[in-house]
């Protein structure tokens, strides 16, 4: 007669080799998801500095369409430029001017630029004993005027008077560059809306 052997089931469990293979694949998947968190983090990042760095310039361009709009009659204007290290160095004086600090009348406001040790610029604003830095991270910065005589577009103005448009070609770093050209209010204009 035969015996009947009954084998009670084994109980099965993972192999070494299936539980490496599952945290390979666990490891992957995590590593996956970090590079993607990590990713949009950047992105994310980099969306914000942009929109603070057109947010600057779209601050700026106002600030200086009402300066310049806004001359008295008595303004003066005189723009140098020069070349400093490879770099052009921009100073735009405006006398008898209102002070774009407290509102004072007849100061003396200075918008100019000064090289950085290492590269770049900063754009800096002053009336009489105040200042401001406007901008550190310049890699252009640049002022012209229209020359009537010439319709040309010249770095610098000391003539009497002031011109009729005023162009400024500003890049920050890691930005686009920007042109803006502003108008001038001639004299008799700005007499007349005092009136």
């Amino acid at each position: 007669m035969k015996a009947l052997h009954h084998h009670a089931p084994r109980a099965r469990g993972f192999t070494l080799l299936e539980v490496i293979i599952v945290l390979a694949i666990t490891a992957l998947v995590l590593g996956a998801v970090y590079s993607l968190a990590q990713g949009t983090l950047l992105l994310a990042d980099d969306v914000r500095r942009a929109e603070r760095r057109d947010a600057r310039m779209q601050a700026f361009t106002t600030f200086c369409e009402q300066m310049l709009m806004d001359l008295p009659a008595t303004a003066l204007m005189n723009l140098r430029t020069t070349e400093e290290r490879g770099q052009y160095l921009t100073r735009l004086e405006l006398e008898h001017v209102r002070s774009p600090f407290d509102e004072t009348p007849d100061c003396r406001v200075a918008l100019f630029t000064q090289g950085k040790p290492g590269g770049g610029m900063r754009l800096m604003l002053t009336c009489e004993d105040a200042s401001a830095v406007l901008f550190e991270d310049l890699v252009q910065c640049e002022w012209t005027v229209l020359q009537a005589a010439t319709q040309q577009w010249a770095p610098v103005w000391s003539e009497a008077g002031k011109p009729t448009l005023i162009k400024l070609v500003m890049e920050q770093a890691g930005g686009d560059v920007a042109e803006r050209v502003f108008w001038i209010a001639p004299a008799e204009a700005v007499t007349q809306k005092m009136h």
